[in-house]
């Protein structure tokens, strides 16, 4: 690769994960305020800093332990483990930004903890009978505000991996973006260059090409 350093920055829910992860969940454990929510969410109504804490904010603090083996179970995107070598061969850090709660990314995360350089979440607290969520990294409208974190890393060349329009800030904020799903559709109404995956295989081969192409910084 060449001089300037490389950080690679994911979503999970959808992106890492097959599925939207944690809408299985806020819909399989708090069914009456996502059907009264989600619709709001999806229409801008109701900002996600908003929605998604009163949606999860209804469940009880003794079901998260389900919740947690439940997301354990979830199918990961195929190339996702595979990838995460061929970052290291590369030394290229991965940031997980995620919408959900970490104790949730990392229940299914934990067994590859050591390959990634950050995971970025909003918290639940148990404290009471009711979850309650606590994130450190709220910005706008964004439970987790993603751009703001990759800000954070300054001049460095960043990459974006995401699969919904809840990544879109992380995408304007990005150098080069793979996109999938709705944040696709919406990378092509907005006139921005993206590339296409469906597995993590497409976009180890992209980048793998790409970086033996470009001059050694030696």
């Amino acid at each position: 690769m060449g001089s300037m350093r490389t950080v690679l920055f994911s979503d999970f829910d959808g992106t890492i994960t097959e599925q939207e992860t944690f809408s299985l969940l806020m819909k399989e454990f708090a069914p009456e305020a996502s059907r009264r929510i989600v619709p709001l969410l999806l229409s801008g109504e109701m900002t996600l800093k908003a929605g998604v804490p009163a949606i999860l904010e209804t469940i009880p603090s003794d079901r998260f332990p389900e919740m947690i083996e439940r997301m354990r179970t979830m199918a990961l995107r195929p190339g996702f483990p595979e990838f995460l070598d061929f970052l290291q061969d590369f030394s290229v850090p991965l940031v997980v930004l995620s919408g959900s709660l970490e104790e949730l990314v990392m229940a299914r995360l934990s067994p590859y903890k050591a390959k990634i350089s950050r995971m970025v979440a909003a918290r639940a607290d148990l404290s009471g009978p009711f979850l309650r969520i606590v994130s450190d990294s709220a910005g706008g409208d964004e439970l987790v505000y993603k751009a703001g974190v990759m800000k954070e890393y300054g001049e460095v060349r960043k990459i974006a991996v995401g699969d919904s329009v809840t990544d879109l800030t992380m995408a304007r904020e990005a150098d080069l973006v793979f996109a999938r799903s709705l944040l696709a559709r919406r990378m092509k109404e907005e006139g921005r260059s993206f590339i296409a995956f469906e597995s993590f295989f497409e976009i180890s081969n992209y980048l793998e090409s790409t970086w033996k192409l470009e001059p050694s910084s030696e």
